[in-house]
């Protein structure tokens, strides 16, 4: 089966909103052995809306719009619906009561423009909104089946498990494609690509995606002909996982802080850290994973200099205006000493630097950090130099620090993202 998903609102057009439900339906299709060959997104018209519809039809078996569909008059996909079928709109009794019915139970008034969600193009079917008010809309156009869903992700969500999902595939689950993703920390991922090589083919089946996000980089393999098996699609992952060797996640770990911690545990440590240029976000990302309180202690965030004195021991004479200054690998040893002593913890990962956009020198440019390390056998730092704007550079040193973390657990040599050679 395939299909297309077609995206209405001025605001996803002009940029205000992020378009999170077609992604979110891209995936439960793909999850169901749809394939989504197209996505377009168009504004509140219903001309607009109507011609991509018709458009994508003829390519796809099934077409799910999004948004339009509320009391306002810029809510245009009824009647977008109704040029389709050339049909005029009519109220329908039932949908009408479930309106009315669902205001009366929440102190609400009734409104002439709360009645407009009722009305619908005589041959097209309503879907029921458990969530909200706008019911959905299914129709036939040239033979395929077009359903239009409400806008709000909490009102679209449910209404696409218990209206479409039922329908993908023939609904037995049979269809469902394997599917296999390989996480990868501490590479960018200009050098995963030249460590692959021939392994990201677009021409190999299943077909290899790669891309960047939430600080990993991502390897997915796509059964884009139908007929990968789930053997064949494990297979091409090791062959990939092989060739990365340790750089790859486990399989099951979804963040790099979920490896991490199970490196940890693996080995019977706890973690402790003190940050300086990222404020908490270390200890932030580690904490959002559940059970994370089973291996990481906590931190300490040492900002001012004084804070780096009183709270980790950093001597005043590195800190001094003739000392070697707060960005450096001296401070930032010292730094994972400290948080190792004050928190007893297995290891320490400590970091300062020159986030941006002010404070750089030429020796020391916005983007350099120092990263320490104290694992109770040695003390350790390394430099980085992360590219762009002052939130990169914080992301990137938290990438890094628990990258190196996670090497370190594993007992793994590996780089660092950004490292500078020295």
């Amino acid at each position: 089966m395939k299909a297309a998903i077609v995206s209405i609102g001025d605001e996803l057009l002009g940029g205000r909103i992020h378009d999170s439900n077609a992604t979110w339906m891209s995936r439960r299709m793909a999850e169901a052995g749809v394939g989504v060959i197209e996505r377009r997104t168009v504004g509140d018209d219903e001309s607009a809306v109507s011609a991509a519809i018709r458009e994508v039809c003829v390519d796809v078996d099934l077409v799910v719009c999004c948004g339009g569909l509320g009391p306002t008059e810029d809510d245009r996909t009824r009647w977008a619906a109704a040029e389709l079928l050339e049909e005029p709109l009519e109220e329908d009794a039932g949908a009408l009561e479930g309106v009315q019915g669902w205001c009366r139970e929440r102190g609400l008034p009734g409104s002439e423009a709360r009645r407009l969600v009722a009305r619908r193009p005589a041959s097209a079917t309503f879907l029921e909104n458990s969530a909200g008010t706008a019911p959905g809309i299914r129709l036939q156009v040239q033979g395929t089946t077009v359903y239009m869903l409400p806008g709000p992700p909490a009102e679209l969500q449910p209404m696409f498990t218990s209206a479409v999902q039922p329908h993908l595939g023939g609904g037995n689950g049979d269809a469902r494609q394997p599917t296999e993703e390989i996480l990868i920390a501490g590479r960018t991922e200009v050098a995963v690509a030249d460590l692959l090589g021939d392994l990201l083919d677009r021409d190999r089946r299943p077909r290899p995606g790669i891309r960047v996000g939430q600080g990993l980089v991502r390897i997915a393999l796509e059964d884009c002909d139908g007929d990968v098996t789930a053997a064949e699609m494990r297979s091409a992952g090791d062959r990939i996982r092989q060739r990365l060797g340790a750089a790859a996640l486990p399989r099951g770990a979804s963040t790099l802080a979920a490896a991490l911690g199970q490196s940890l545990l693996d080995r019977g440590w706890t973690l402790a850290t003190a940050e300086s240029c990222t404020g908490g976000g270390i200890g932030a990302a580690i904490t959002a994973e559940p059970g994370s309180s089973g291996w990481y202690l906590g931190g300490i965030q040492a900002y001012a200099n004084a804070a780096k004195t009183s709270l980790l021991s950093v001597s005043e004479d590195l800190l001094a205006p003739d000392g070697v200054g707060a960005v450096s690998h001296e401070v930032a040893e010292a730094m994972a000493s400290g948080a190792r002593s004050a928190l007893d913890a297995s290891v320490a990962i400590s970091v300062t630097g020159v986030a941006g956009p002010t404070g750089g020198t030429r020796e020391k440019p916005c983007g350099t950090v120092w990263l320490g390390l104290d694992d109770g056998c040695c003390v350790q730092a390394r430099e980085i130099r992360v590219p762009g704007s002052r939130d990169q550079v914080r992301s990137g040193t938290v990438l890094a620090a628990m990258a190196w973390v996670w090497h370190c657990a594993r007992d793994v040599q590996a780089p660092l993202p950004w490292e500078r050679s020295t």
